[in-house]
């Protein structure tokens, strides 16, 4: 078994030399070695050294991230090389191209019955839970008088369960669902959770343009 290290990814070498950056003493030996090493670090990904010769990879010309530090691109590439090779991903799992590039072709029947239940929740997000909806017997469970309140009904979503959505209409006129938790009960509760406030905030504001 050959012997590779991880480039700009070798954190136990960048730690060493934060170490090193407050006051850390390492001998002569260990000293050189850090030195070498961080420059490598800092100029490649993976490397694969030896007797003769080195297997070296480039880094990630691209690397696109959620807000949870995910990879994850709606619009492309989530990680990509100079040479052209990559992946898409979506909050964090890897998906077919054709989902990202091609959007239409993306299906809810074939969101709904994707095997793999990580990349089938992908699926769903990215075809929009208010066309997934569509396709199924929603049950409604409470329809607020307010469009923009929503109407809260529950599914049947094929190996997962019943699980419950809030419809809402935004002020634009565009129509989506947000998933809730099986503990909301009204339209106004689901809305005011999505929020992070009390119902009676919700009730308040002047929601009706």
């Amino acid at each position: 078994m050959g012997t590779w290290f991880s480039g700009q990814w070798d954190y136990y070498w960048a730690w060493l030399e934060s170490g090193r950056r407050v006051g850390a003493a390492y001998d002569e030996k260990l000293n050189a070695q850090l030195d070498a090493h961080c420059q490598i670090m800092r100029s490649c990904g993976w490397w694969y050294p030896f007797n003769d010769f080195c297997i070296i990879c480039d880094r990630p010309e691209l690397i696109a991230r959620d807000d949870r530090g995910l990879l994850h691109s709606e619009t492309g590439f989530a990680l990509r090389f100079r040479d052209g090779y990559g992946f898409h991903a979506w909050h964090g799992i890897r998906i077919p191209p054709e989902w990202i590039e091609d959007k239409p072709s993306l299906k809810p029947q074939t969101a709904l019955t994707w095997q793999n239940i990580e990349q089938r929740r992908a699926a769903c997000e990215i075809v929009g839970w208010h066309r997934i909806l569509s396709e199924l017997n929603a049950e409604t469970i409470d329809k607020d008088e307010d469009p923009l309140i929503g109407e809260l009904v529950e599914v049947d979503i094929p190996d997962v369960g019943r699980e419950k959505f809030l419809r809402v209409t935004c002020g634009t006129g565009r129509r989506f669902a947000i998933p809730m938790p099986p503990t909301i009960k009204t339209a106004l509760e689901g809305n005011a959770w999505s929020y992070g406030v009390d119902t009676q905030v919700i009730r308040a504001l002047e929601f009706r343009t």
